[in-house]
């Protein structure tokens, strides 16, 4: 007989037919590096490079994050087989990968109580007022882009690669004459990369 206690339940945890839900995760509203936090975890790859290695026979070695229950630390696979396995983990073309269930589906009757609606806020207004409101600003994104890239890629485009020390912005070059300029000063192409036409997606043998 096992000894060992059972697993404890969590509150607002499941787990059905192979599948699992965990919500018992809660952030407070002004929690910003918490949420960050959370949507890394929620947005992480399916598969972790660093575990990845090369066997003495050949195949492809995946360690595990924790020991099966029979003791197996590492799976296995050919060439072929870790393909196979990879592929899986691609969506198919043009398919929604966020899907909304419950009241937050598109079509639940609570969606519009719990979900802001932009459109019916500027509708409400009167046109007299909205005539003499000014014209509203370009809603712009609180991040730049170099946060983007450094949260995204973990590469930081304010970091001297040669001395460690940070850059600062000088000015931007939106006149393709002055950045032709600048690129051919550089010793850089001026004439942007040609780019393969679009192709349609793979069509199967029997169609």
């Amino acid at each position: 007989m096992d000894a060992r206690p059972p697993p404890r339940k969590q509150p607002r945890c499941a787990f059905l037919e192979g599948f699992s839900l965990h919500a018992n995760t809660h952030l407070h509203a002004n929690d910003r590096q918490g949420l960050e936090r959370l949507c890394r975890y929620g947005a992480r790859g399916a598969l972790a490079l660093e575990r990845l290695s090369r066997a003495e026979d050949g195949r492809i070695a995946y360690r595990m994050k924790r020991p099966l229950p029979d003791g197996t630390t590492h799976l296995l696979f050919t060439g072929l087989e870790f393909l196979r396995r990879v592929v899986s983990l691609v969506p198919p073309p043009r398919a929604n990968l966020t899907r909304f269930h419950g009241v937050f589906a598109p079509g639940a009757h609570l969606r519009p109580f719990l979900v802001p609606q932009a459109e019916e806020e500027g509708a409400s207004v009167a046109p007299e007022a909205a005539a003499s409101k000014e014209p509203m600003k370009e809603r712009t994104s609180g991040v730049d882009w170099a946060a983007v890239l450094r949260r995204t890629f973990d590469f930081d485009v304010f970091a001297c690669v040669r001395c460690g020390g940070r850059r600062r912005v000088l000015a931007y070059m939106k006149e393709a004459g002055g950045v032709r300029a600048i690129l051919k000063h550089l010793g850089l192409p001026t004439a942007g990369a040609r780019l393969a036409p679009a192709r349609g997606p793979p069509q199967a043998s029997w169609c």
